[in-house]
């Protein structure tokens, strides 16, 4: 299947894929986390050039910042209408959890995505290494908080490994065996606040790109699960709020 997929729930970026033969056939990828504007319509129109037509587009749902979560999802909306093909959903931490599968093999059991939720909190899933399936969230909390909430979802943050490596440092407690071990840890919000979620074993792993949330659509859709529609995920609400309306001196 040719998917055009788009995601700016941290940094921006555009991919036409063939997730059958596994090639990107055009790719943007934006460095900036709050140019999506001025991002979008250009990297659309370079990868929309290409000669292959897609069959749909996914677009990243977040969770993510309200004003660019809603450039990314408004312009697959409009590539869709246009081209009139169907437009679906899927949670941007996807496409990291999806990235870490291709890039390491060595990889088992549940690992943790975290993002910038800006206000010192991250946004932050578990998902099952071996088949990307989602095994919790997404959620949001402060990053000293996330521990609390994984062992809810029956997760432990085992970060004895670090500890270990620094000098003087106690020795950290075992796991409960009833909670399983995150394996790895990985996103934009781990590498902000290793204090409290560990150093990320893939520090080069930061904000979902566009190709990889289309590799993980296919695999959802191989699976036999559905796509979501392509409704943002905010968790939260948003930062502006609305004027409140004053009464009409006026009689």
């Amino acid at each position: 299947m040719i998917i055009l997929s788009i995601d700016t729930s941290q940094s921006a970026s555009v991919a036409l894929v063939d997730t059958e033969s596994g090639a990107v056939l055009a790719s943007e990828q934006a460095d900036d986390q709050r140019r999506h504007v001025e991002f979008i319509g250009s990297a659309l129109a370079g990868v929309l050039s290409n000669p292959v037509r897609p069959e749909l587009v996914v677009t990243g749902i977040g969770p993510g910042p309200f004003t660019g979560l809603r450039v990314g999802i408004a312009a697959g909306i409009a590539v869709g209408q246009a081209r009139g093909i169907p437009v679906r959903g899927l949670l941007s931490q996807a496409a990291l959890a999806e990235e870490l599968r291709r890039r390491s093999t060595d990889v088992d059991g549940p690992v943790l995505v975290a993002a910038d939720a800006r206000r010192r909190e991250v946004y932050f899933s578990v998902y099952e290494a071996s088949d990307v399936s989602l095994a919790a969230g997404p959620f949001v909390a402060k990053p000293a908080e996330v521990d609390e909430v994984l062992a809810e979802q029956g997760f432990v943050l085992d970060m004895s490994a670090d500890a270990a490596e620094q000098p003087g440092a106690p020795a950290a407690q075992a796991a409960p065996a009833s909670l399983a071990r995150i394996s790895a840890r990985l996103g934009r919000g781990v590498v902000l606040y290793a204090d409290e979620l560990g150093i990320s074993e893939h520090p080069e792993l930061v904000d979902p790109r566009a190709q990889y949330l289309a590799f993980a659509a296919a695999r959802e859709l191989a699976a036999g699960r559905e796509l979501d529609e392509p409704i943002p995920e905010y968790l939260r609400e948003p930062d502006a709020k609305s004027a409140p309306v004053r009464a009409s001196a006026l009689k």
